[in-house]
């Protein structure tokens, strides 16, 4: 395949040629007036579907079904049914065919995506403002009247099964799903992905009777960025979804403990994490600024962030070989965890754990000055307006709190909350986490990585 990047300075240099003969069409337009900037407008349907959009006037339209019906929901018996539908989406439904869902979308030019998350299924088309016609045909296609015809599921298992392979020697992924596992057992701690031995075992049957069951107008919120409200309501009226009660959410009930899995690895990868708090809690934003002043990774590349990250500099520390060590904060409809994650030398891992929770010890001592803490704010801000420049992610975030709240929580009204956050309440919620059950999870070499009561009693 040709690369492109040989032809940039060719065309960087012909926009600096033609830079005057842009003034003179700017400079026309700058008398027409701006558009006005709209805001998220959330509906329900006599249908039972809620239906949530913003207006930003782009050419490029996304319109999406999220639906509660996420890897929480699976059981023993189905495990890892929602990483399949992520990887059968395309397939022939009542109204179309493969064929005509991935030929048609390659005539638009546009995209059909299909995301899980352990809250939720989301299938979103993104295409061209002139296609948003037939692209929510597509998504009507590719989200209703599912058959999962047996040689269709036969013939695309191969997607299954290349998905496993693609993650298997990413020690982070696999760290992060047992993380979940240690903490949750079940609802939270079941798997984005499939175990190897259900990939034969899922069938026609229990496909359909998952979307028959989880597939229905209360459960799901039809969404839309770049397309007028009232458009996508009329397009909700058309969609042909099954009625039903709301599902309900198996709870999720945060229980602590550790899984260790032994590999061969020069390096070695832990993660160790408290429950956190959930999508709609009042927590939430504090223990984001508390994160940002833990440290999520550097803001440059190859950089190592050691002025400013707690983390880094604990690590750093501890060790002079390379490392990796970050903060994250994941959230549920219910929970969520919070922790720090580690990446280094197999022979250096357990000097640099101690470290890091050291580190997470003195923040609760109140470690931390008022410039942290504007740091910390101003990082967070940043990080949410930079995602929500995103029109996937913006997407993402309007389902989820249309479907959870029915209403939505702007990214101005965030804004105004973190610059509220005070040095105080950041203590505050570092000493209530950390005095919880911890659960830790690790890959690799692990010879010199400490279990989780050493870690707890150095």
């Amino acid at each position: 395949m040709m690369s492109l990047s040989g032809f940039r300075p060719v065309f960087t240099g012909l926009s600096r040629r033609l830079f005057t003969a842009q003034v003179a069409p700017a400079t026309q337009s700058a008398d027409k007036p701006a558009l006005p900037k709209e805001p998220v407008q959330v509906s329900k349907l006599s249908n039972g579907l809620t239906v949530a959009s913003v207006e930003n006037h782009s050419p490029i339209s996304r319109i999406g079904l999220l639906v509660n019906a996420g890897s929480r929901y699976e059981s023993t018996a189905n495990q890892g049914i929602s990483h399949c539908l992520r990887s059968y989406a395309h397939l022939t439904t009542k109204n179309a065919t493969t064929f005509n869902i991935t030929r048609g979308l390659d005539d638009l030019g546009a995209s059909l995506e299909a995301t899980t998350t352990r809250d939720h299924m989301m299938y979103s088309v993104q295409c061209l403002r002139g296609h948003l016609d037939q692209g929510a045909a597509f998504l009507q296609n590719a989200t209703t009247g599912q058959q999962f015809r047996p040689w269709e599921l036969k013939d695309n298992r191969q997607r299954l099964y290349f998905d496993l392979a693609s993650i298997k020697n990413q020690l982070q992924i696999e760290v992060l799903e047992n993380l979940h596992s240690a903490a949750f057992r079940d609802t939270l701690g079941r798997s984005l992905y499939a175990p190897e031995y259900m990939v034969e075992k899922i069938s026609t049957e229990m496909l359909m009777d998952w979307v028959n069951n989880m597939y229905t107008a209360e459960n799901m919120a039809l969404v839309g960025v770049g397309v007028g409200h009232d458009e996508l309501k009329a397009f909700g009226e058309n969609f042909e979804l099954k009625t039903g009660p709301r599902n309900e959410m198996p709870a999720a009930k945060y229980a602590g403990g550790e899984i260790r899995k032994q590999q061969n690895s020069g390096f070695a990868y832990a993660a160790v994490g408290v429950q956190g708090a959930k999508l709609n809690s009042k927590e939430l934003l504090s223990l984001g600024v508390l994160q940002h002043l833990m440290g999520t990774g550097p803001y440059i590349k190859w950089g190592s962030q050691i002025a400013s990250s707690k983390l880094t500099q604990a690590a750093a520390a501890a060790t002079t070989v390379p490392f990796s060590a970050s903060c994250f904060n994941m959230s549920y409809s219910d929970s969520g965890l919070f922790g720090m994650f580690a990446i280094t030398h197999a022979d250096q891992m357990g000097a640099m754990l101690k470290s890091m929770m050291k580190q997470f010890g003195a923040v609760t001592k109140g470690n931390m000055d008022a410039a942290d803490i504007t740091r910390a704010k101003n990082q967070l801000k940043a990080a949410i307006l930079m995602n929500l420049e995103n029109q996937s992610t913006l997407l993402e975030d309007i389902g989820v709190q249309s479907l959870m709240n029915g209403s939505y929580v702007s990214s101005a009204d965030l804004v105004n909350d973190i610059d509220a956050i005070t040095g105080d309440d950041a203590v505050k919620i570092a000493k209530k986490i950390f005095n919880g059950k911890m659960s830790m999870a690790a890959s690799g070499d692990l010879g010199n990585t400490p279990y989780l009561d050493q870690l707890l009693s150095a």
